[in-house]
């Protein structure tokens, strides 16, 4: 009899740690209520400008290259967060600059990021009837300069799909302008040793 109410209270035991494991368990999402989560997130993100898009793929006039999704915290993020009257980037850029904008910036090369963190800016548009999506303008300067190289001013425009697709442009005065795809995703949690992403 012992034996059995051991064996009995074992069993027990495995129900109560498995039940809350398995009742946690989340039900699959499926491509509809991903396609509704997805525009519930654009549009409310969009109406108060806060947003973070991770971006994939970026290409200018004569050159086409991609990048693949990189794991946050890994190292570099290619991102755009707008959160209100800020705007926070890290995108790579690869324009290529007239030989006056090179010596007006000091540059000794012509790729550069595109850096800000937590800037201070004023991000103008919303809802774009005609092309169905969010168009968003915002211009400030480039944090990734160093003593030798002066301020960049950038502008960058943004257009947001309620599917969640992303396509932005960065113009930099006397360079070519460079475009980038992305999706809109959760922001990331903060990470200690990226500061680009507090």
């Amino acid at each position: 009899m012992k034996k059995v109410l051991t064996i009995a209270a074992c069993l027990a035991a495995a129900i109560m740690v498995c039940m809350p494991a398995y009742s946690q368990k989340k039900k699959k999402e499926t491509s509809k209520e991903r396609k509704e989560r997805i525009a519930k997130m654009v549009n409310d993100g969009a109406s108060h400008k806060n947003i973070y898009v991770s971006i994939f793929r970026c290409f200018n006039k004569n050159n086409n290259f991609n990048f693949n999704y990189q794991t946050i915290g890994s190292g570099t993020i290619n991102f755009i967060d707008l959160t209100g009257d800020r705007i926070s980037c890290n995108l790579p850029f690869e324009g290529l600059a007239d030989s006056k904008s090179r010596q007006a910036y000091s540059l000794s090369n012509t790729d550069i990021s595109i850096i800000a963190n937590n800037q201070i800016t004023t991000i103008i548009g919303g809802w774009n009837e005609k092309q169905k999506s969010y168009l968003f303008r915002s211009i400030f300067w480039n944090n990734d300069t160093d003593k030798d190289t002066q301020a960049i001013q950038i502008t960058m425009t943004i257009q947001i799909y309620p599917s969640g697709k992303v396509y932005a442009m960065v113009e930099v005065p006397g360079f070519e302008s460079m475009s980038y795809e992305g999706e809109v995703v959760e922001r990331p949690a903060p990470d200690e040793n990226n500061p680009l992403t507090d």
